[in-house]
C-alpha cells in the first residue's frame, strides 16, 4: 500500500499539505502491517479515509504540486487497495481473496 517513492523533496516542500496527508496515510497503514489487532475494521476505515484524502488532494493539486501522472497513479492504486481491504475486513473476509485453486481444495 505504501508505493509513493515518486514524491520528490521539491513537491513536498512546495506542498506541505501533500506531505502531511501522505504521512497520515502511511501512519494509518502501519497498524495493519503488525498482524492481528482489536477493532480491525475501524483501523481499515481510518486508513482508507486517509488514502482517500491524499488522493483527492493530489488530484486537485497535481499541477500546482508538480505531481507526476505516475505518482498520482500510485496514490490512486494505494487508495483503491485500501478501500478493497477495508471492504473485505469489515465484511469478515480476508484482506485479500485467496486464489481460486486454494479455495477449491
Amino acid at each position: 500500500m505504501i508505493a509513493l517513492a515518486g514524491f520528490g523533496g521539491e513537491a513536498q516542500a512546495q506542498c506541505p499539505e501533500l506531505a502531511r496527508l501522505r504521512g497520515e496515510a502511511v501512519e494509518a497503514t502501519k497498524p495493519m502491517n503488525r498482524g492481528l489487532m482489536p477493532n480491525r475494521c475501524d483501523a481499515y476505515i481510518r486508513a482508507s479515509l486517509a488514502w482517500s484524502s491524499l488522493r483527492s488532494y493530489a488530484q486537485d493539486h497535481q499541477e500546482t504540486c508538480g505531481i507526476s501522472s505516475r505518482s498520482l497513479g500510485d496514490i490512486e492504486k494505494s487508495q483503491r487497495d485500501a478501500v478493497m481491504a477495508r471492504n473485505n475486513v469489515c465484511a469478515g473476509r480476508p484482506v485479500r481473496p485467496f486464489p481460486a485453486d486454494i479455495v477449491l481444495q
